[in-house]
């Protein structure tokens, strides 16, 4: 791919100027993924912002030395969960499970590829990351935007065995040992794998009670 970019460097770059030119317009996140989508489907491409930057880099307009002063950057601009996964330095290519509640508050181990990462802004959430992974057994990638959660990255597929989240009632019979945002299944999913490359809790505790939430 990347003497084909060169060679077509002019192209590339105007696809990678017009980007940012249409994205820049956007004020809300649905503004940005209905111009996102009008983009793409201009050039007839599925475009992130790591695409374009490639296009820039591997074109010769941009020198690959400023990838070190972007990541910096990012890192110094960062909020606290973007700058905990940028600064995992995750491997694209890699399988690594993520460990988190999903929107309901029911755990989740999701085993994934990651093919990258990128901070972003999701609705009025500032602190976001968005993530593209393609999961186990499936064969496109996906882009996920994590937000206000917590989460634990653990290197390789695992699977956490159903005797440690559940309650065996009887033979045929079993209850889940969690609530909805359990604190516990976070604590427990390190205790039983170990420590993660990522480790970022954004625990809440409720002020009538005191109770504390994942």
């Amino acid at each position: 791919m990347l003497p084909y970019i060169r060679s077509n460097a002019g192209f590339y770059n105007r696809i990678a100027r017009e980007y940012y030119t249409v994205t820049s317009q956007s004020k809300t996140k649905e503004e940005y993924d209905k111009l996102l989508f009008s983009f793409c489907k201009r050039w007839q491409k599925e475009l992130t912002n790591n695409d374009i930057l490639s296009y820039f880099v591997e074109s010769g307009e941009m020198e690959p030395n400023i990838i070190a002063e972007f990541r910096q950057f990012y890192i110094k601009n960062a909020e606290p969960f973007q700058k905990a996964i940028i600064n995992a330095k995750l491997v694209i290519g890699n399988k690594y499970t993520l460990v988190y509640m999903n929107e309901f508050g029911f755990p989740v181990a999701d085993k994934i590829v990651f093919k990258g990462a990128s901070p972003c802004q999701y609705a009025q959430y500032t602190d976001a990351i968005k993530m593209t992974v393609r999961r186990a057994r499936k064969r496109s990638d996906v882009y996920i935007n994590f937000y206000d959660c917590s989460m634990a990255i653990y290197e390789g597929w695992h699977d956490l065995p159903e005797e440690e989240t559940h309650i065996k009632l009887s033979d045929n019979l079993r209850q889940s040992k969690y609530g909805c945002f359990d604190v516990r299944y976070f604590e427990d999913c390190i205790k039983y794998f170990g420590q993660p490359v990522v480790e970022y809790r954004n625990f809440k505790v409720r002020e009538s009670d005191g109770k504390t939430f994942a």
